[in-house]
């Protein structure tokens, strides 16, 4: 089994007796007075005369030996910034200042020194290109050349990783450890950045940071900032209902969070119209329940035009209220048994049409069902008399004005049927996308689904029950921005 370590090689992980390696090199002010100086630290540590050491990696070796039996493979990234310094018009003092703390100096010294200690490692040069404005410390392109180093040296395939230093090499890896303090910032950043996006996709991957001052360094598997890269995932997912999307996500928080499991648990089901677990509702507040799911999810499936699942939702809340309606004028004469709606006679009203409750029902007070069994009975309640209601019956049982000048027209409640059958929903979409870009928002007064919604909330409201399914709304909006405040 083998462990690789992924390190860039530091200017602080060598040392010569009191110095820090690169203060051995920083009297060169030029590229030829670094590259003297190197080779003499080189060909006197060869010759035994002057004696560098490692004490971090040393360190490293330490808190990571016996992890899972495993043998420890380095891969030192060591930094060039050579051709970058090259173009850049200042003094000596960049090439003191800046390339002379670069790993690359220290390659040689670093294999025998590896070779001494019996470390295995591999070196990569990791050349600064003049292009990137601030060399090590340019944050994106830190990122940018990590991601495209790490895509030719790491192949990940399936459950296995390989490491591949050479064209001619590939070997097989059981976990990766990213050391991530040394180097610059923005370089170390970059790699801790990018073993945490691996890791959140289950990859054998954890952390090590090291410090002179540390006794200790015991890697450690990074999951407090895996969470918090996948918090903004599970705030859009939550943002569009997608509350199963952000259950699956929840199952890798560090901590138990089963009061927000149970949350969104609940509030997938009840997006789904699934009321299981609510046996305290009567059938009426089941009911009642479902209208006020129906206004609070509805803007999810507006906002990003799936409107198939819309048109179906605010369909089925329409029905469930107007029901609620009839009960209401029905002047207490209509009783709910579980989830059917009575007449004093005990005959259940929701088989009939719902285009016949509108009208005539609803709109003269009285209509005569046909059973299939040719069985006749009489509906009556009191006729609704608001201004408006003309207009809610043309909208709901003869035309909903999808575009200007139709060749075709389609009630409301009639395009249900023809969804699927018909194939209806492809020109519903069609029509409801191109009002969108002609208004310039789904949430226009003039827009076909706003003024279906408006038309809900005035059959809602003629029930007497605006408050209720307000509040009933209300209470799911809150447990969404409670799960948001405690992610």
């Amino acid at each position: 089994m083998t462990t690789l370590i992924l390190q860039v090689l530091g200017n602080s992980d060598i040392t010569s007796g009191d110095l820090k390696g690169w203060e051995t090199l920083t009297e060169s002010d030029s590229l030829k007075g670094i590259e003297r100086r190197a080779g003499i630290n080189s060909k006197k540590f060869c010759e035994g005369k002057t004696d560098f050491d490692f004490p971090l990696i040393r360190k490293l070796i330490t808190a990571t030996e016996g992890v899972n039996s495993s043998t420890a493979l380095f891969c030192f990234i060591l930094t060039d910034q050579t051709d970058w310094q090259s173009q850049r018009s200042e003094t000596g003092q960049g090439w003191a200042n800046i390339v002379a703390k670069d790993g690359i100096w220290w390659k040689e010294i670093l294999a025998k020194w590896c070779d001494k200690n019996n470390i295995k490692q591999y070196s990569v040069r990791f050349k600064i290109e003049p292009n990137l404005l601030n060399g090590t410390a340019d944050w994106e392109g830190m990122a940018e050349k990590i991601e495209k180093l790490f895509k030719i040296l790491i192949n990940f395939e399936g459950d296995y990783i390989y490491f591949q230093p050479t064209k001619e090499e590939s070997i097989l890896i059981d976990k990766i450890i990213v050391q991530h303090s040394s180097g610059t910032p923005a370089l170390n950043g970059a790699l801790y950045l990018w073993g945490i996006e691996r890791k959140l996709t289950v990859k054998s991957i954890d952390f090590v940071y090291i410090s002179e001052e540390q006794l200790e360094c015991e890697p450690h598997s990074g999951t407090h900032w895996q969470w918090h890269l996948k918090v903004p995932q599970i705030r859009e997912l939550l943002k569009i209902q997608d509350f199963s999307g952000a259950l699956q996500i929840l199952k890798s928080h560090p901590h138990s969070i089963e009061e927000i499991k149970t949350k969104l648990q609940e509030l997938d089901r009840a997006v789904s119209l699934n009321l299981t677990g609510r046996e305290n509702l009567t059938g009426r507040e089941g009911i009642i329940e479902r209208v006020a799911i129906a206004v609070w999810s509805e803007t999810a499936f507006r906002d990003r035009s799936q409107w198939m699942h819309w048109y179906l939702r605010v369909a089925g809340a329409f029905e469930l209220a107007i029901l609620l309606l009839i009960e209401k004028q029905g002047n207490g004469d209509y009783e709910w048994q579980g989830i059917k709606l009575l007449d004093p006679d005990q005959k259940d009203i929701s088989p009939c049409s719902i285009a016949a409750i509108v009208y005539p029902l609803l709109t003269k007070g009285v209509w005569e069902y046909i059973s299939p069994k040719k069985e006749i009975h009489q509906f009556t309640i009191a006729p609704v008399t608001d201004c408006n209601w003309v207009k809610f019956k043309k909208f709901y049982v003869d035309i909903w004005e999808l575009e200007s000048k139709p060749k075709t027209t389609q009630a409301f409640t009639s395009i249900r049927n023809k969804l699927y059958h018909s194939l209806l929903g492809d020109r519903i979409d069609e029509l409801l996308d191109k009002k969108t870009e002609e208004l310039g928002s789904v949430t226009h007064e003039k827009h076909p689904a706003q003024v279906a919604v408006d038309y809900l909330h005035y059959i809602i409201d003629l029930a007497g029950l605006t408050d209720e399914v307000q509040e009933r709304a209300t209470t799911y909006r809150e447990i969404v921005e409670n799960i948001e405040e405690n992610l």
